[in-house]
């Protein structure tokens, strides 16, 4: 059996390597996708060689996914693969570790604690925050956000975990008109409706008009924006960390892609203050280029975001070690935090400055380059993103088009 593995493996080696091969010279978005109609087969009676279904797998895969590995694919907010993330993710799958709790696995423990200390370090956050490895920063949204209801309604005498939502006061939620989506998604997925949100109006760049910010106070929860999706501008931070800290209001900053400028010198300036904030959540496998899935939620509070996610079980045999499981929603999860260390290993401070520094000074010189090819700059280059447009809406349609069509940024 070992030796039937062993040629499967090989198998699955010679197929990724030919794909990173060929990754440059393929189209960025499949022109056809007729090979996915040989997916539509019905359950199987009987199986199938294990070498058969991966060569099965690679024929339809290798022609018709979209190569996100290649530096010309420009869709969406989607980071890359660095080889040595990649190379760790390998590792991950040969591994298989359970990463629940310290007595299913010590190794990834460790890694996560010490993961959690380098980045807390690279970002400036303050020395003892928690971090997490979850799916994507949609999930460490709803984990911040868990720590910071419970905590508001605590504040109020009011036990969210004895008495549920039913009799609980209102907390008051403030955040950007132009914010994600994940965030809207998060707070009704935590109970919170419509009526508890106040959305501040935004200028045309989409960062928050601090004219309209309400009165806030200690039973109110305040997201900030580092890196609007739309165009990469950043709701001034600091000025709004002074006004809730004062008030005693939780602080979340939604930093999906742009909490790593902390990590740059010459980019930092976008989330001075960050450091002020409760909590904070971000993707490894967007601008670090991790690959997926990681996404980090970090908590100042420890204690608020370990009693939010605990699950209790008499098989569950918490220890004085760290329990990676008290810091996600999942008990039974992949060691994300092993790709998260090699890049952090590979790069350090320097690397991981220079990468960030790249991706802004690319954005930079795009603008440049269709600034000069008569393009309207609508939202100038914010750390890494801008945005722009045609003469006409018409014509933005049209060059959209072209661009899509070719498959080639």
């Amino acid at each position: 059996m070992n030796e039937k593995y062993i040629d499967l493996l090989h198998q699955t080696t010679q197929y990724s390597i030919n794909y990173i091969k060929n990754i440059d010279t393929m189209e960025v978005f499949p022109k056809s996708l007729k090979e996915l109609n040989h997916l539509e087969q019905k359950l199987p009676q009987k199986g199938s060689e294990a070498k058969e279904v991966i060569q099965f797998l690679n024929h339809i895969g290798a022609n018709t996914t979209t190569a996100m590995l290649g530096g010309r694919y420009y869709g969406f907010v989607n980071g890359g693969l660095l080889p040595v993330a990649h190379a760790a993710q390998w590792l991950t799958d040969t591994w298989n570790q359970n990463s629940a709790l310290y007595a299913m696995s010590p190794f990834t423990s460790k890694l996560e604690e010490v993961c959690e200390r380098w980045l807390v370090e690279l970002l400036g956050l303050q020395q003892g925050t928690a971090a997490g490895f979850v799916t994507g920063s949609s999930n460490a949204i709803i984990c911040a956000l868990a720590a910071a209801r419970n905590t508001l309604y605590q504040k109020q005498g009011y036990d969210i975990i004895q008495k549920g939502m039913k009799n609980a006061p209102q907390i008051k939620v403030v955040f950007s008109e132009d914010i994600h989506s994940t965030v809207k998604s998060a707070l009704t997925i935590l109970g919170f409706g419509q009526e508890d949100m106040i959305m501040i109006p935004t200028n045309e760049y989409g960062i928050v008009d601090l004219k309209y910010m309400p009165t806030l106070d200690s039973k109110t929860l305040v997201i900030i924006q580092a890196g609007n999706v739309n165009g990469g501008t950043f709701d001034p931070i600091d000025e709004i960390c002074n006004l809730a800290n004062k008030a005693g209001a939780w602080i979340h900053i939604d930093g999906a892609f742009g909490l790593w400028a902390a990590a740059s010198k010459k980019q930092k300036h976008w989330t001075e203050g960050i450091e002020k904030a409760d909590s904070c959540s971000t993707d490894a496998h967007k601008t670090l280029n991790a690959g997926y899935d990681c996404g980090i939620v970090f908590c100042k509070h420890r204690k608020a975001l370990t009693s939010a996610l605990m699950t209790n079980g008499a098989y569950i045999p918490y220890g004085e070690q760290r329990d990676n499981m008290l810091y996600t929603t999942e008990m039974s999860r992949r060691a994300r935090s092993i790709a998260v260390w090699a890049v952090l290993k590979h790069l350090g401070k320097e690397g991981v400055e220079q990468l960030i520094d790249s991706l802004c000074d690319y954005a930079e010189y795009f603008a440049q380059k269709l600034v000069k090819c008569g393009f309207h700059l609508v939202i100038p280059v914010c750390f890494n993103q801008f945005l722009i447009q045609c003469d006409t809406d018409e014509n933005t349609k049209k060059v959209l088009q072209i661009v899509q069509n070719s498959g080639v940024c």
